[in-house]
Formats: structure tokens, C-alpha cells, sequence
């Protein structure tokens, strides 16, 4: 196990960890409650002042929603995550990249549609 974790990563969990709560929009009171952990406690070890023994770490881990526990064990392991769904990688980006995909995915469908529509026909609301 010692191979897949960089020191670096591990010494760091915790800022993973914040990272993870922040990337995926998670509410430190509920997560906190739901694990049965105090909210203060939670929010000494995402600010790096305290560790958590196993069991709480595990605790929370077990209340995350799927997509933020995947996120933050493979950020953790330095695990390559090829097979994540495009919805899980764009709710994971930040709001400027999430601003960029949508622009992306609107030029292409601007395209596809003037290509089959001509040019002088505007595409009609949904």
C-alpha cells in the first residue's frame, strides 16, 4: 500500500479532504452530523490543526456521497481516474471550467445544427 501513497499526498490528506468538501459543494455540518463527529472537529482536521484516528476518517468516508469519496481515495492513491463519467468530471470542475464546458457544448450544437438546417433557419426553444 506504502507504494500507491506519496508521502507528500498522505502528509496532505487533510487538505485533500477540504479540497474534496469544497469541490463537490458539501455541507461540513451535515457530513459532521451524519458521521457523528462534531462539526469543530471536522473542521480542525480540514484546516490541518488535528488528525482524525481511523474511525472517524472511516465514518466520514461512509457518509460522503459516492462521487466525493471515489474523487478524494483516488486523489489520495495517485489513482488514475480514466473510467470517471464526463457528468462526474464536469460536477467536479470548478465554476469557470464548468462555464467553459457549456460554451463548448453550445458552439457544437450551434454547428450541428446550422450544418443540417442551413444557415438561415435559428434553432427553435425546447
Amino acid at each position: 500500500m506504502q507504494s500507491f501513497v506519496s508521502q507528500e499526498n498522505f502528509e496532505s490528506h487533510w487538505r485533500l479532504f477540504d479540497e474534496m468538501m469544497n469541490r463537490f459543494n458539501l455541507n461540513a455540518t451535515k457530513i459532521a452530523a451524519d458521521a457523528g463527529i462534531s462539526r469543530v472537529i471536522l473542521s480542525r482536521f480540514r484546516h490541518g490543526k488535528a488528525d482524525l484516528g481511523a474511525a472517524k476518517l472511516i465514518a466520514l468516508l461512509l457518509v460522503l456521497p459516492q462521487e466525493a469519496r471515489t474523487w478524494y481515495l483516488c486523489e489520495l492513491f495517485g489513482i488514475k481516474t480514466e473510467g470517471t463519467s464526463l457528468r462526474t468530471m464536469v460536477e467536479g470542475a470548478a465554476p469557470e471550467e464548468q462555464v467553459e464546458v457549456l460554451r463548448l457544448i453550445a458552439d457544437s450544437l450551434a454547428k450541428s445544427h446550422l450544418k443540417n438546417f442551413g444557415t438561415n433557419e435559428l434553432p427553435q426553444a425546447v
